[in-house]
């Protein structure tokens, strides 16, 4: 009895210590949650001040956010609580009701604020697609070259602001369908542009021909298409989102009748878990138990074929003695026969693609049918279990186990059925991209050949390539396991079906004006867009075969590793940064053969003092940087680091220019020598436009969009004509047996030396790029 006091005092000393340190850390939340919400309600009346359609409405908002945000902070405050209230201040809050009350208001003031920048973001999005619209139909309409060439650059302008807007925006889409169909979209759109101008350029030469019109209206109904796409995902992912939609609305939905097989199985297993989570739930209610977090271990999508996972969630065998739950299960049990039965049904319909697929084997075909008439049994056994456990006594015990996993297992028979179905024609699939894009090679000889009877052949066999790929893109479609790769090989598939042909009439074009520049130029953007096309879908593919062979969490490294070993297997094309700035800077070009014996001279005879390799080098790596701009990457952040950049790539290219001045001193007199000055006179002047470019002084959002589009043209047009030129020296050096060593652009006269005492400043190629970062 002596001791009891002193532990009774620690006791209620920790008591009110732990008190007080509660009540002092919610006076700490409560300040600090003010802080951010009035940083957050800044944004928003900034926003409003740009936008005076919605600037009632978000002063509005942020009145209401503000006041709750105030509330919390004062009913959080214990500053008016002197020492002695404190210590006997059991409860840290007594008025929750009225925190919750704000902390409600809060929550919708904000959610408010959130839409109403949504419908900014959406009125940008759409207004800048009209305008790439309107500007799209003027450049269709043009009836002449200097016409299109304005036009063209009005398009280019609102291009680059869509381009701008849709990549700034793209994780705003919350569903990954949605974010894969705007990734989609930007990329057709991308390449669709990068045909656009020679397709254009070749109707306007060849105006009175039926089949060159043909060839350049397919281009922009493509970009149309794009357009129309990138309209309704930022359209549907803001206000018409299907994702919630209840499921009987989503019968009507395009959304539900376009699911792949591997998304409406999913969708049934999904259903299965919502009832039996349902079931168990209310089972336990009626036990007085609302415990159910062990039925949550069931929605895991990993978990689902486990025979103890199914057991577990069914409830032990608990006993149903509650009416209301029976009347209400009936319910239940009513609508799950309904929504499953249309889907399978929809399963069933889409299954069709594989028995009716001509590719398909015999066996296989028979095996899929085979599976769907047991899974149709076990779908009806299943829906007697359920409908005779609604008919029982009270007090019967819960059954429907052993059916439910005979038609989980007979739904697995089946997706492993596709999968072997479609794995067997993996090989035949590779073997027609292989052969169509030989056709395609094979096509441009014929055509500048007069061989018109041989190409109309070959174009029978790639036409039937064509559908063959189509075909397996299709299936591919069913079986990707994630709705990324569902998109990605939709999108691919339907644009291959369509570009595929317009090669072989870009062909025809070729073979009736062959001696047109502009007919060949046509010819090779269609051919690259069928390379891309197929070395796309080849990729797409074999994701989709890794991804179905991992789980859920080594999905993205296989996919990962996927493109990785893909990009290894282009030829000419190391998987590296450096692969895609070769592939830009244009060295991947038409000269591959030719390209390949000069790299492996340089890497065997030159050294380091060659001066012209230094500096090419050294501007192809500018000119990737100011490339990875354009797509929001790279360490050029601002456009005024990009123009900062293009000074520094034109200051290059006048050093290198001297450079290679020198050089043609050495090369012997002839048809090669004269090449090379013809190539080189013209580096002065393209110089000379990015300077003047650059230099432009602009006002606005709309002429630095003008203005970007310029310098990155101008940049391209150098960068090409220094590709040719570099390429030509290293033709004449091989061919004259000239050496390379050593060259520098002041060696004979001292005017000469003085202006490579000016270029000396930056030898260093290392030097060069180092000092351009610096300005950035």
């Amino acid at each position: 009895s002596l001791t009891s006091p002193p532990f009774q005092n620690q006791r209620f000393r920790v008591r009110d210590m732990d008190n007080e340190q509660i009540m002092s850390t919610f006076g700490n939340i409560g300040h600090l949650l003010n802080i951010a919400v009035e940083r957050f309600i800044t944004i928003g009346e900034i926003i409003a001040e740009e936008n005076i359609d919605i600037k009632g409405d978000m002063y509005e908002a942020a009145k209401e956010a503000r006041d709750a945000g105030k509330s919390i902070e004062r009913l959080c405050d214990i500053s008016p609580l002197s020492g002695m209230e404190l210590r006997h201040h059991i409860e840290p809050l007594k008025d929750y009701g009225a925190i919750i009350l704000a902390a409600r208001s809060l929550l919708s003031s904000v959610t408010r604020i959130l839409l109403l920048v949504d419908i900014i973001v959406v009125k940008k999005l759409l207004t800048a697609k009209k305008r790439a619209s309107e500007s799209l139909e003027k450049l269709e309409s043009v009836m002449n070259f200097t016409e299109f060439v304005r036009a063209f650059s009005v398009f280019g302008t609102e291009m680059i602001e869509l381009a701008y807007l849709t990549g700034h925006h793209r994780n705003s889409f919350k569903e990954e369908r949605r974010r894969a169909q705007m990734f989609s979209a930007r990329q057709i759109l991308e390449k669709s542009i990068a045909i656009l101008l020679t397709s254009s350029k070749n109707s306007l030469i060849h105006s009175d021909c039926v089949i060159v019109k043909e060839n350049r209206d397919t281009v922009f109904c493509q970009i149309r298409r794009a357009m129309d796409l990138i309209h309704f995902v930022v359209k549907d992912s803001i206000f018409d989102s299907a994702k919630h939609l209840p499921f009987d609305k989503q019968a009507s939905n395009p959304n539900y009748e376009n699911e792949s097989i591997y998304t409406t199985i999913k969708r049934i297993v999904n259903l299965i878990k919502r009832y039996k989570y349902q079931m168990s739930y209310y089972e336990s209610n009626s036990e007085g138990n609302n415990n159910s977090d062990a039925y949550f271990n069931f929605l895991d999508d990993d978990l689902w074929k486990s025979e103890k996972n199914l057991s577990t969630s069914a409830g032990g065998g608990r006993m149903v003695n509650n009416t209301n739950f029976r009347k209400h299960m009936s319910s239940e049990s009513m609508d799950l026969r309904e929504e499953l039965s249309l889907a399978f049904e929809k399963l069933f319909e889409k299954a069709h693609d594989f028995t009716d697929s001509p590719y398909i084997s015999h066996n296989h075909r028979k095996n899929i049918l085979s599976y769907c008439d047991n899974c149709k049994l076990e779908f009806d056994l299943y829906l007697n279990t359920i409908m005779k456990d609604q008919h029982e006594n009270a007090g019967a015990q819960l059954k429907g186990r052993d059916p439910e996993l005979g038609m989980l297992s007979s739904l697995e028979e089946l997706c492993k059925q596709l999968v072997i179905s479609v794995s067997s024609q993996i090989e035949d699939f590779n073997e027609s991209l292989k052969i169509a894009s030989k056709l395609v090679k094979s096509f441009h000889v014929l055509a500048t050949n007069y061989d018109i009877d041989n190409l109309n052949q070959r174009s029978t066999k790639f036409h039937d390539c064509c559908d063959h790929i189509f075909d397996i893109c299709k299936l591919l479609q069913h079986i990707a396991p994630t709705e990324r790769l569902q998109v990605q090989a939709k999108c691919l598939a339907i644009n291959l079906r369509i570009y595929g042909p317009q090669v072989f009439i870009a062909a025809k074009i070729l073979w009736k004006y062959s001696n047109s520049s502009a007919a060949n130029e046509n010819f090779e953007s269609f051919s690259d867009m069928w390379k891309w096309l197929t070395n796309e879908i080849s990729m797409i593919a074999k994701k989709i075969l890794v991804s179905i062979n991992t789980t859920k969490n080594d999905r993205e490294t296989e996919t990962e590793k996927c493109e990785t070993s893909d990009k290894l297997s282009k030829p000419g094309v190391p998987a590296t940064e450096d692969g895609e700035m070769v592939e830009y800077s244009g060295l991947e070009g038409k000269n591959n053969g030719d390209l390949s014996t000069y790299q492996s001279k340089w890497s065997e005879d030159l050294s380091d003092d060659n001066d012209i390799l230094k500096r090419a080098k050294n501007m192809s790596a500018m000119a990737f940087l100011m490339y990875q701009f354009t797509k929001g990457n790279g360490s050029l952040r601002t456009t005024q680091d990009l123009f900062t950049q293009a000074e520094y790539f034109a200051e290059e290219a006048n050093r290198l220019y001297k450079v290679l001045r020198h050089f043609s001193y050495q090369v012997p007199a002839s048809d090669n020598k004269k090449d090379l000055l013809n190539i080189l006179d013209r580096v002065p002047t393209f110089v000379q436009a990015l300077q003047f470019t650059v230099k432009d002084h602009t006002v606005g959002k709309a002429a630095t969009f003008v203005k970007v589009d310029h310098v990155i043209r101008e940049t391209k047009n150098l960068m090409n004509v220094i590709n040719k030129v570099v390429s030509k020296c290293f033709e004449c050096a091989n061919k004259y047996k000239l050496n390379l060593t050593g060259i520098t652009g002041g060696l004979t006269s001292g005017a000469v030396r003085g202006d490579d005492n000016v270029a000396g400043g930056m030898c260093d190629s290392k030097g060069t790029t180092s000092s351009s970062e610096g300005s950035m």
